[in-house]
């Protein structure tokens, strides 16, 4: 299958501004205009990835990519970030913008709020990655973490494919995630086979639209549930409202935003004997619960909790979570949460 060609009136993020000239025979990405397939073929070999700034798969993907950019864009390769949202925060351009600033983006970046791209590339899942040999044909693609080692190993070959007289470096790649379900990942560290880290409580959505409370997790004060997300809808001087949460993991992580004048305060305990409270953790112990606050405002994904010595081999502990808010205004999306490493 060829690579369909970018749409002609879609936004572009990250092109680097000056000379319209690049390193030896590549394409240039440099001022107007942006990329396209048709200008690269028989010149670059080009990886896709489709992410969305807030989701936790997307972000633990990104050290790779901008790993690959460094090492092999001399060479011949392009790596087009396609931004397609999840939440409708994410259509924001100024919210982009900050995320690439705080990811530290080097790549040129597809602003693919109407979902153009997505659709042309028949896609479903964030993350995922299609790479194009040459001839701007598709010779891989990935969904979902993991698979580092593989997809360096395509785009290798597919270089070479592109000047077989290139020197590579070795390729280097630490502990991968290999896919076990659309919402948990199994640990496959190649140095040790034994070494397995058991599945994680799954992706969790607050909003009406695709929240199930009672089941996972639940409200206690003043909330109003929209379609994305539950919003706290009252002031109070001390922190009363809160949402709970029970979960099987070693990290929790918890979209949200603040529509406040300030920052909001959002106070994290983690219940429980003093005894499930992992010491691979950091925070404030008190009464027997990890309590930790943190300031929220901008929306994006917030970390709650991670555990950083838990046993790959022993199962995740139920554990209850309480997210207290006392200011109106705190909207709160959807949990994701990770397993050991």
């Amino acid at each position: 299958m060829r690579a369909p060609e970018f749409p002609h009136d879609i936004r572009w993020l990250n092109l680097p501004r000056g000379d319209a000239k690049s390193q030896g025979d590549d394409i240039a990405l440099r001022g107007s205009p942006p990329p396209s397939m048709k200008e690269m073929r028989g010149k670059n070999v080009v990886l896709v990835d489709f992410w969305t700034y807030s989701c936790v798969n997307c972000i633990r993907t990104l050290p790779y990519l901008k790993q690959w950019h460094e090492k092999y864009a001399t060479s011949g390769l392009v790596i087009v970030g396609v931004h397609t949202p999840e939440f409708e925060f994410e259509k924001d351009l100024t919210n982009i913008q900050s995320a690439l600033k705080r990811f530290e983006i080097p790549y040129p970046i597809v602003v693919d709020s109407d979902y153009q791209v997505w659709s042309l590339y028949s896609n479903n899942v964030w993350p995922r990655k299609f790479l194009m040999d040459k001839d701007g044909q598709m010779v891989y693609n990935h969904a979902g973490e993991g698979n580092y080692r593989e997809t360096e190993e395509q785009i290798q070959k597919a270089l070479l494919g592109l000047d077989p007289k290139l020197k590579l470096p070795e390729i280097e790649v630490g502990p991968s995630f290999a896919e076990d379900s659309a919402d948990t990942k199994v640990l496959a560290d190649k140095s040790e086979s034994k070494n397995v880290c058991l599945p994680a409580t799954g992706e969790t959505y607050l909003g009406a639209m695709r929240g199930h409370p009672g089941r996972v997790w639940r409200a206690e004060g003043e909330w109003r549930a929209y379609p994305e997300y539950m919003e706290h809808m009252r002031t109070t001087e001390r922190f009363e409202d809160y949402l709970a949460l029970n979960f099987e993991a070693g990290e929790v992580n918890l979209v949200m935003e603040a529509r406040t004048e300030r920052p909001a305060k959002v106070r994290v305990e983690l219940g429980g004997s003093t005894r499930s409270v992992p010491s691979g953790v950091e925070g404030l112990t008190a009464g027997g619960k990890l309590v930790q606050e943190l300031e929220v405002r901008e929306p994006k994904m917030y970390n709650l909790f991670k555990e950083t010595d838990h046993n790959k081999h022993a199962a995740f502990p139920r554990r209850e979570l309480k997210i207290f808010v006392k200011d109106a205004g705190v909207r709160m999306y959807a949990f994701t949460f990770g397993g050991c490493g």
